[in-house]
């Protein structure tokens, strides 16, 4: 009897607790899963995994003592369970709310990766179509799409060429005029932004390529220093003297480079002119040697054609002789000025105080030329006599380091040049002593930190410090820029788009100037100088066409790689 009244009040406590569960089944969210059922499955799976090896009934017997245990407990805590379904409910509802702005936030973080995702995806893309100009014109295909995109892509550099030689041309002017009595020490900072733009250029292709090995330069050190002290003379003369140079007349002026390349080549080219005569002058007792150099002598070789070199014209065709003429006749006019000037010192005396000072800086400016054209054909010697693959920013990042500690060498030894014949006892305006002194005022000009009493009466030229390092940044950046446009348009295949990217650089540069100097007291010479100007700027253009016409007989080279051993020849041979 007692048996059979626990078994009853058993089996009515199982029922109970049954319903209980059912009607907590029904009361709670679809979405959440009754903890019950949570707890129970997974100490039943775990208790079968455990058991499993040892037999079916350990395991099935664990699984109902735990249930049966989890019943007792729901139909003992009967009172407590209203309670705990009711806060059950309200955490249920508050899981759904942050599920939901948990998945809502995911969205947009995953729709806001994909937009930008896209954009930089569109980026990249016109990136890489702007910047890979190799074989341009070679390219496959010759549809509409193909021809359109190969001229919008080498018009946006010739662009970006004619608006750098602008910059360029704009910038020089306007640092030399606001330092005046610190233009010397701009020569280090441009040498110095100018390596550290290239440096972290540099730097930044490493980390993208994920490749920080040095290459080999290709040619050796001592020439690149030989290149560099070159172009330090070049800078220096021209901030020296620019100062005191109308502003038209620095972009006019400073394309009397490429004439004197050409008079340089007569020298030293084998064909040269000049050389060619000392050549026949020692030579002349052996007239065998003779009859052989005129055997391999170009003249026979030579037919009147377009773009072919003249014998004895150091490689230049008549093109090149015409186009050097008729720049050197604009350079002449421009200069014409000046030269009357040393004839009568007083003549322009109504648009310049000091007409004798700014002739002589004029043609110290125009021998600043000769380095300049003489670093050109050194570099083309050097690069024809090694034939080596070069990497340009290497190169051009040791150049700018030597550039910057042959100025700094060399700027003490040229600091008195800074009051060139702006008296009759100019060496006295600045002297040596005072360089110290300089240094650390063109410091502090750069930087904004230079009072305005000694920038307008500290020394001889009065200076306007202001945005003067922002000057110089974007001086080196233009300097930049034109041989990244220069080296994109001539893998293009495009030399002659290059070529009429320079002469429109020098169009806008002249007109932006001309501007410039309409809003300064000095150099205002009157509608005939202006005149002048303008006819020296289309003789210039002309020439220049010209010129270019066709490209220099060594321009052009094939890279001389050292030849690989064979290795196996002995073997071969012994055997």
């Amino acid at each position: 009897m007692l048996r059979q009244a626990l078994d009853a009040a058993e089996q009515h406590e199982q029922q109970q607790a049954e319903e209980l569960r059912q009607r907590r089944t029904t009361e709670r969210s679809p979405l959440m899963s009754p903890p019950t059922e949570v707890v129970t499955t997974r100490q039943g799976g775990y208790s079968s995994t455990l058991d499993g090896g040892g037999g079916g009934d350990s395991g099935n017997g664990r699984f109902s003592s735990v249930n049966n245990h989890r019943d007792y407990r729901e139909a003992s805590d009967s009172d407590d369970d209203g309670d705990d379904d009711y806060l059950s409910e309200g955490n249920d509802d508050d899981w759904q709310s942050q599920g939901t702005s948990r998945s809502s936030l995911s969205h947009l973080r995953e729709v806001s990766d994909s937009i930008f995702l896209r954009i930089w995806k569109t980026i990249k893309g016109c990136f890489i179509l702007v910047v890979n100009v190799e074989n341009l014109w070679d390219a496959p295909g010759q549809g509409r799409q193909i021809n359109r995109r190969n001229h919008c892509v080498v018009l946006l550099w010739f662009v970006i060429l004619a608006a750098s030689y602008t910059a360029e041309r704009t910038t020089y002017k306007l640092i030399v005029d606001r330092t005046g009595p610190f233009r010397l020490f701009s020569v280090e900072m441009v040498a110095f932004t100018h390596a550290l733009m290239v440096g972290l250029g540099m730097l930044i292709s490493a980390i993208y390529r994920k490749d920080f090995s040095w290459q080999p330069l290709g040619i050796p050190v001592v020439d690149v220093g030989l290149m560099a002290l070159l172009d330090t003379v070049h800078m220096l003369l021209v901030f020296l003297t620019g100062y005191h140079v109308a502003p038209t007349l620095t972009v006019i002026l400073s394309q009397f480079t490429l004439p004197l390349t050409a008079l340089i080549s007569q020298f030293v080219h084998p064909d040269g002119y000049f050389k060619r005569c000392c050549t026949r002058r020692n030579e002349s007792s052996n007239d065998e040697r003779i009859t052989a150099e005129e055997e391999i002598n170009p003249r026979i070789f030579y037919d009147g054609s377009v773009g072919t070199p003249r014998p004895g014209c150091g490689g230049l065709s008549v093109e090149h002789i015409s186009g050097s003429v008729i720049i050197s006749l604009a350079v002449l006019l421009a200069i014409f000025p000046s030269i009357y000037t040393l004839i009568d010192r007083n003549f322009f005396i109504y648009a310049d105080p000091l007409p004798l000072m700014t002739a002589y800086n004029t043609m110290l400016f125009v021998s600043s030329c000769i380095p300049a054209a003489a670093s050109q054909l050194y570099k083309e010697h050097i690069f024809l006599q090694y034939k080596q693959p070069v990497q340009p920013d290497h190169l051009n990042f040791i150049l700018s380091i030597f550039q910057f500690i042959f100025a700094s060498i060399m700027s003490p030894l040229v600091y008195t040049l800074l009051g060139f014949a702006a008296a009759d006892d100019w060496p006295t305006l600045y002297p040596s002593s005072d360089f110290g002194k300089n240094y650390g005022d063109g410091l502090r000009c750069f930087f904004g930190t230079l009072d305005e009493e000694t920038q307008m009466n500290g020394y001889y030229d009065d200076a306007n410090c202001r945005h003067s390092l922002l000057l110089v940044v974007l001086y080196a950046f233009s300097i930049i820029s034109i041989g990244v446009a220069v080296d994109k348009i001539c893998n293009a295949g495009a030399t002659k788009v290059m070529y009429r990217g320079v002469s429109a650089g020098i169009i806008l540069a002249v007109i932006s100037l001309f501007v410039y100097d309409m809003h300064i007291p000095y150099f205002s010479y009157g509608a005939a100088i202006d005149s002048l100007n303008l006819v020296c700027l289309m003789l210039l253009i002309v020439g220049s066409e010209v010129y270019h016409r066709v490209s220099l007989q060594d321009a052009t080279f094939e890279t001389g790689y050292p030849e690989v051993e064979n290795c196996f020849e002995e073997g071969m041979v012994s055997e």
